[in-house]
């Protein structure tokens, strides 16, 4: 992580590192945006590809073309940040590539934001971390759930029961009571399909994300025990009781294609 430069004679350092205030009373400085991805290399972020381990990846799963961090798709694994972050908004721009691979090439498009990421790498599923996930999949993106079986991440959120794909599901509805989320529930965004099907190029009506080879922008903001995500200016889902609230942030690898132009963080407000 830079700083920003000062010529005062002495720093202290809160809040996990994100405010430098001087020692001169009454004077703040402002912290300085960190970019997650430079544009040009991975350096920050480090690969985990499920049957090879940390570092390995001969068919360059994890790249940067053109200016983009490249996610293939190709093997299961996770690129992950070698630092740990909390109370921190990040901002990102994404778009979904025209790649898909078996098994999973006539499935939605899918990979995922793991935030607060702890314990060892490939812990779940020999490919990812346990922590919270932001799902990034056609017709479901910002549906929230828990990545791996541990209850520290356990969440709660208003929500309301609805018919869901056949079944019954959890929908962010502001408002609404709070429900605690496990291991094994998803709380899905307000205006999803109910109707939604696993299936490639999925799309409804109501749909916020935009088609394969546009771009979006997903807010994350992740505030002591909260966490709110937006994508494209549209509120889409809420957790609040988070016990772990910090950790390293992870992308999977999971059978499609996923561009990321930026990424910064910047302190919560």
């Amino acid at each position: 992580m830079r700083w920003l430069k000062t010529t005062l004679p002495a720093v202290m350092v809160l809040a996990l590192g994100w405010l430098a205030i001087s020692a001169t009373p009454g004077v703040a400085q402002k912290p300085e945006t960190v970019e997650l991805f430079n544009g040009q290399n991975l350096q920050g972020w480090y690969s985990w590809i499920k049957g090879r381990g940390k570092g390995t990846d001969p068919k360059e799963v994890f790249s940067v073309k053109e200016g983009l961090m490249r996610i293939s798709g190709e093997e299961w694994g996770a690129v992950t940040t070698e630092k740990e972050y909390g109370n921190y908004t990040l901002t990102m721009e994404y778009g979904w590539g025209g790649k898909v691979w078996p098994p999973r090439e006539k499935s939605a498009r899918d990979s995922g934001l793991v935030l607060h990421c702890v314990g060892k790498d490939g812990a779940h599923s020999d490919s990812w971390m346990l922590g919270l996930q932001v799902n990034m999949i056609e017709g479901g993106t910002t549906d929230l759930s828990i990545l791996g079986k541990s209850p520290d991440h356990t969440f709660q959120s208003p929500a309301e029961e609805r018919p869901a794909s056949g079944k019954k599901g959890w929908y962010f509805k502001e408002g609404a009571p709070a429900h605690t989320f496990g291991p094994s529930e998803r709380l899905l965004w307000g205006d999803k399909d109910p109707n939604w099907t696993n299936t490639l190029n999925f799309r409804s009506t109501k749909d916020v994300e935009k088609p394969a080879g546009q771009f979006n922008t997903m807010v994350v903001v992740a505030k002591d025990d909260t966490l709110t995500v937006t994508l494209n200016g549209k509120l889409m889902t809420k957790a609040s009781g988070l016990k772990v609230q910090k950790g390293k942030i992870q992308f999977q690898s999971e059978g499609a294609e996923l561009l990321i132009r930026r990424m910064t963080l910047q302190p919560a407000k």
